[in-house]
Order: C-alpha cells, then structure tokens, then sequence
C-alpha cells in the first residue's frame, strides 16, 4: 500500500485537466490579492510622495498681544537658532475678509471696502507676496512718515490707481496715506490681492492692532514638522503654551491613513478571495470523492486504514491550495511590479504577502476536511455488493 502523500500526488496527476482548474482557480485568487496588495502599497506611497512634494514649507505663528512691543529684529533673533528657516517675519491676514474692514478712497473715483493685513516687509516676503510696482513699506528706522501703505493688486485695480501716477495717495478713515507700491500675493494664495497692506507702526496709530501678532516662517522643505516643534519655546521660552504654531499636515500621517484604508479594502478582498478559493477546492475533492468511490472501496477491503484515506485527500486538497497560491505569489508580485512601472510608481510589496503559500495551504486543509471525512465514510461492503 503506497504512502497516502504518494497517492495523493499521483491522483492530482491522474485527474491533470480538472486539477489545473482547480489550480488556476486558486492561482488566480492569490495572484489578484498579490497585485492588490503591491498595487496599493506603490500607488499610496507614490499618493504620499506627491503630497510631500506639494507640502507646504509655511508654517504660521500666534504670538499674544504683548509682542507688538518686540521690534521685528528682536523677534526674529529669536529664530537664529533654526538654519532651516529661510524666510520669516510679521504679517496678519484676516481669515474674515469682513474683518478690520475699512472705506479707502481714492484721490478721484468711488470708495471701496477693503481688509487690513499687518505686517513687515519679512512677513510679506515670507508669505511669497512681491511687490510688483512701486516700493516695500519703509523700515521703520527712515520711515519720517508712518502713514504709508501697499495696495494688493486687485484693490489697486478697482481704485484705479497704478505707480505711474505721482505721488498716487488713498483716503482711509478719514487718514490720508500715500501708496508705497502694489503687490501681489504669493504662490497659491490670494487674500493679500484685495486688501490694504500696513505697517504695525501705522496700525498703532489707526488702533487697528489685531488682538495676536502673527508671524510667517518659511522653512526647507520636510523640515516643517521639526521646527514647528521647537518654535513655541524658543519664541516665548517662559510661557510656550501662550503660543499657536500652525504647521502643515505631516504625510506621514497622511500615509498611515491611506495605508489604513487600503487595508481595510484588502482585508474585504481577502475574505472574498479565501471563500472563492475554499469553494472550488472543495467543489473539485467532493467531485474527486464521488468519481473514486469504487477505488477506495477496494483500499478499504483490503486493509486500508479510514485515516489514511482522509490523510490522502486531505493532502490533494492541501497540495492544489499550496501550489496555486505559491504560483499566485509570482504571478501576482509580477504584475503589482508591472503596474508600478507603468504607473510611474516606486514598487513596494508587503511582507505580509510571503505567507500567501502558507494561507494556500491552511485554506486547502480547511477546504479538504469535508471531502476527506466523507471519503472515509465509505462503505466498502455497499460498493462491492453494488458491482
């Protein structure tokens, strides 16, 4: 009597055509899961990469009222300590454009309301704004006259005023200031472009000094996060809770929940995939079981232990299980790679994937249970009598 392992292989063989489908079947499954699971890794990774590389390297300050009493130079010493900064300074825009709005006028033509932004010509440059015509607001050392202010260019636009004009001057509050220059805002912003910019000095003199002084820090980029946490301290050493950093969302954590998600995807593919992959292996043994009922008939009469038998079918079940998800590991790592390249994608496959056989396997056996505890069933006496 051959080894119930030999035997199984050997039946595999014997029923070649209707074992490759079974096989194909399981192949196809594990291969699909396979793709799925490089596919998905790659393209959120390359999702996440994407996200990095649109970061934005601005990250934005609150400080408490008390430090409009800083001058701007003493303010940014404090950032000395941070060689990733390339850009900082004071600049407030309201998020309300209803905010610290006020009538300016121009010298001939119609009023327009406009919002008020704060700030130094660092924080402008900080934010990304250029003034286009005309000049920065003066530094406060030469400035003999504060009242003095920016256009955005929109607002420059519906007042009619360009920096041709002599001397060109607008009307706010009943204060007359001259027009410095016109200035657009920076790269994917737009706010600047319909407000009033001034300087602290003039806000001050109109008592229109917002209630936090708000300071931009441009930084290198995938440095944000680290100074954003260090800012706090280093800004206001004796009480860093009074101070709010805005920084830009980490794509880590981006990625942890992109990779979260597909997860849960895959988890519902893999359910899917296990119960179609289980069907067909069962669908093919119980097939196998009633084929073979003489056979094994005759194994039982002449001496065949009932466990060998189940340990035969069960090992058929279990090889088909095996074999198909070890080829659809292949098959499927081939494809998620293919994909990857197509897409432009860096290839990533989870480790998680090299237990597919050993899935392959634990499926079979679990699918070969029946089968084989039926094959064990047979009454050998029934079939001969029926012969």
């Amino acid at each position: 009597m051959r080894n119930p392992l030999t035997r199984a292989m050997m039946a595999l063989f014997r029923r070649g055509g209707r074992s490759l489908l079974t096989l194909l079947a399981v192949l196809c499954s594990a291969a699909a899961l396979v793709a799925l699971q490089g596919i998905t890794a790659s393209s959120a990774d390359r999702t996440t990469q994407r996200f990095t590389d649109m970061e934005r390297s601005s990250i934005q300050i609150s400080l408490p009222a008390s430090f409009w009493d800083m001058t701007e130079s003493d303010l940014l010493k404090r950032l000395d300590g941070f060689p990733q900064i390339t850009a900082a300074g004071t600049l407030h825009v309201p998020e309300d454009a209803s905010t610290a709005a006020v009538m300016v006028s121009p010298q001939w033509g119609a009023s327009v309301e406009a919002s008020v932004a704060v700030g130094t010509n660092e924080g402008l440059w900080a934010r990304g704004a250029i003034v286009k015509a005309g000049h920065p607001l003066p530094e406060r050392a030469a400035a003999a006259d504060p009242y003095t202010a920016l256009l955005g260019s929109r607002l420059a636009r519906e007042l009619h005023i360009t920096m041709s004009q002599i001397h060109p001057t607008v009307t706010v509050n009943g204060v007359r200031l001259s027009v410095a220059g016109i200035v657009n805002d920076g790269e994917d912003e737009a706010a600047l472009a319909t407000m009033l910019v001034i300087s602290p000095e003039t806000a001050r003199i109109f008592g229109m000094l917002p209630v936090t002084r708000t300071v931009q820090v441009q930084v290198e980029q995938g440095t944000a996060q680290t100074v954003a946490a260090r800012l706090a301290v280093a800004l206001n050493p004796g009480n860093a809770n009074a101070v709010y950093v805005e920084a830009p969302s980490d794509p880590a954590t981006l990625r942890a929940s992109l990779m979260a998600d597909s997860r849960d995807l895959t988890a519902i593919v893999t359910a899917i995939m296990i119960a179609v992959t289980a069907f067909g292996i069962v669908n093919t043994m119980q097939m196998a079981v009633n084929e073979r009922r003489r056979e094994i008939g005759i194994d039982l009469a002449l001496g065949a232990p009932r466990r060998n038998i189940a340990l035969q079918f069960l090992s058929e079940s279990m090889g088909l299980g095996f074999a198909g998800a070890l080829l659809g590991l292949l098959v499927g790592a081939i494809g998620a790679g293919v994909c990857a390249l197509a897409g432009g994608w860096r290839f990533l496959l989870p480790s998680q994937v090299l237990l597919v056989p050993a899935a392959g396997l634990v499926i079979g056996a679990l699918a070969g249970l029946l089968p084989a505890w039926r094959a064990s069933r047979v009454d050998p006496a029934e079939l001969l009598r029926s012969s």
